[in-house]
């Protein structure tokens, strides 16, 4: 069931950036985050193991996951550049520009935009590709072995809650807790510590009768999350909403655990469906700024955002076009790859003993 969430997160940050609830997909994040450390995790201890070859075939198979669409992205982008480079900053689209040196060629490369908060960089020619750089270096923390064990993901856990509480004790503003890279280290270290709850079976009592209820677990989810979103430019206090995006980080954490337990969302969903579904979640997520810009000239006859011009047309529109470009990434790059993923995943039988993680 992770497939339906993984979409339902990428649309809360498309309508979060393009429409007027402009909050809503930072809740959505750190959902992502928890499940890429639980998943990260997952895989290599169950499909690669820790030993050079299943480090390596890891990293090829996260490359070759990562980064053909994300370059397809910003080949739109690219395109789009070329047609509209002069209405992209009055339309809210600054991000989006050509690299202006070779630091800036490198970053859009490769997702790896150097700096502790990627989001300060620009140009992104895939404005959403911050969030990448996070995930990568967790990513790498992960393959060389940060939650091998059980004590190690304790102690990761243990970093990242005082690196939180450094940053209110230095007083730094809430972005240092949102768009940096140590922010990142909380979620991720919580996804990775679901695996070792399901794992040794150290689901806490109290919580079993919740955690087969995932379908109202997401609800909660995406209540707080809209809820907050809306209070935010109606003056809410910053000290509650951050109290809030914490609870709701939690609360995702709950639904990433209640799915990895082996609970359906709905039994109506088939697993099949769900993969269906959750394909079009990375694609949705690397392309929503260049639909948007697509869809605003035809409905507006210029390059804009939709923040100040909500209506039913832009939201059909911009979901149809997410469909359509979605299911050309996934015929025409994901389904090809995902063969060569495949050959390097089962390249070798899964790891021994010798190699594989111990839950001490």
């Amino acid at each position: 069931m992770f497939g339906t969430v993984r979409t339902l997160w990428a649309l809360m940050v498309v309508f979060g950036h393009l429409f007027w609830l402009s909050d809503f997909g930072r809740f959505a994040v750190f959902g992502f985050y928890t499940l890429s450390g639980y998943l990260m995790t997952y895989v290599m201890h169950n499909s690669y193991g820790y030993n050079a070859s299943g480090r390596k075939r890891f990293a090829l198979n996260r490359f070759l996951r990562l980064y053909p669409p994300y370059w397809f992205a910003c080949l739109i982008s690219f395109v789009l550049l070329l047609v509209f480079a002069t209405q992209m900053p009055r339309g809210g689209f600054s991000t989006i520009a050509l690299p202006n040196n070779m630091l800036s060629v490198f970053g859009n490369i490769t997702m790896v935009f150097a700096h502790w908060i990627p989001h300060s960089i620009t140009p992104r020619l895939s404005p959403a590709a911050w969030a990448l750089t996070v995930e990568l270096f967790f990513y790498v923390a992960i393959c060389l072995g940060i939650s091998k064990t059980f004590k190690r993901t304790i102690i990761w856990l243990s970093l990242s809650l005082l690196f939180i509480g450094f940053s209110y004790a230095a007083n730094l503003y809430w972005h240092a807790r949102y768009f940096s890279i140590p922010a990142g280290s909380l979620p991720f270290s919580i996804g990775a510590l679901i695996y070792f709850i399901v794992k040794l079976e150290k689901i806490p009592q109290g919580l079993q009768c919740l955690l087969t209820r995932p379908a109202l677990i997401l609800i909660s989810m995406v209540s707080i999350s809209a809820i907050v979103a809306w209070l935010i430019p109606q003056g809410i206090n910053p000290a509650l909403v951050e109290l809030m995006f914490y609870l709701n980080m939690l609360v995702s954490a709950l639904l990433v655990l209640s799915l990895a337990m082996g609970n359906s969302i709905s039994n109506k969903i088939s697993k099949g469906f769900d993969k269906f579904v959750g394909d079009f979640s990375y694609p949705i997520y690397l392309l929503h700024y260049q639909v948007s810009m697509l869809a605003s000239v035809l409905l507006l006859g210029e390059v804009s955002k939709f923040k100040d011009a909500f209506n039913l047309g832009a939201l059909v529109l911009v979901c149809l076009g997410l469909i359509a470009i979605s299911l050309l990434v996934i015929k025409c790059i994901d389904e090809p790859v995902e063969k060569i993923r495949n050959a390097i995943r089962h390249n070798t039988n899964k790891p021994s003993p010798s190699t594989k993680a111990t839950l001490n």
